[in-house]
């Protein structure tokens, strides 16, 4: 969610003050160093505005040399920089899903069911203890992390260059990601299946598990095309 009139507002004053570095400012500062940003504020207005994160416990008076920022101030500040973060990263996010197509996903999953199945198989085989140690310590890591354990542990340099070849598109893994949180894909399920199968020794076990987990994740760029999930229209056709 975007910040409101009122919280950008919030930020820029609380961001003016922070910059201080401690030192107090006075309005006729701040209402100079908005008035740079785009308000038209008078010192007056910004001496009402202060008064009121007085109240709230943002800001505290420095006697008559102005105001500096309070630990609340300093949190107040942190949230609203995370939100407008969080609110960038999900502008990036829907642009990139936006910049793929369902077509586009699909034959990139595809080949990854190809070559990553041998590399689950290789990785049965020639896993080192302390290699399915850290795949399982990987578990909640991030997709591309987890996977990357699994081409290290195959020992393959060509099917190594030909996934990292496929994977050259960074913005793979965050709208596969993005995508399976739409529609609640527990992909946990799928990685906890490999690094048991995996662990096992059995190739075939693990080609079969590393083929069924990227099935769904084709099952789920299927879904989120649907149009009746979240009302979205066909953006990929």
């Amino acid at each position: 969610m975007a910040l409101s009139d009122k919280e950008n507002l919030e930020y820029d004053i609380l961001s003016i003050i922070n910059e201080s570095n401690g030192r107090p400012m006075g309005c006729g500062s701040i209402a100079v160093k908005l008035q740079s940003l785009g308000y038209s504020f008078s010192e007056a207005t910004v001496g009402r505005i202060l008064r009121d994160m007085d109240i709230a416990g943002w800001t505290e008076k420095a006697g008559f040399q102005g105001r500096r920022l309070s630990g609340s101030g300093s949190e107040r500040l942190e949230d609203l920089a995370g939100k407008e973060r969080r609110q960038k990263q999900g502008e990036e996010l829907l642009a990139a899903v936006q910049g793929h197509t369902r077509e586009q996903l699909l034959e990139v999953l595809i080949a990854r069911r190809a070559i990553e199945g041998e590399l689950a198989y290789l990785a049965a085989q020639n896993a080192k203890p302390e290699e399915i140690q850290a795949l399982q310590a990987a578990l909640a890591a991030e997709d591309v992390v987890f996977h990357g354990i699994i081409v290290n542990m195959a020992r393959n340099r060509v099917l190594a260059a030909a996934i990292s070849l496929i994977r050259q598109d960074t913005q793979l893994s965050p709208v596969l990601e993005h995508i399976r949180l739409q529609v609640h894909s527990l992909v946990h399920v799928d990685h906890q299946k490999i690094a048991e199968s995996i662990r096992s020794g059995n190739g075939d076990k693990a080609r079969a598990a590393m083929i069924e987990h990227i099935n769904n994740l084709i099952s789920d760029v299927e879904k989120y095309w649907q149009p009746q999930i979240g009302q979205r229209s066909d953006r990929g056709r």
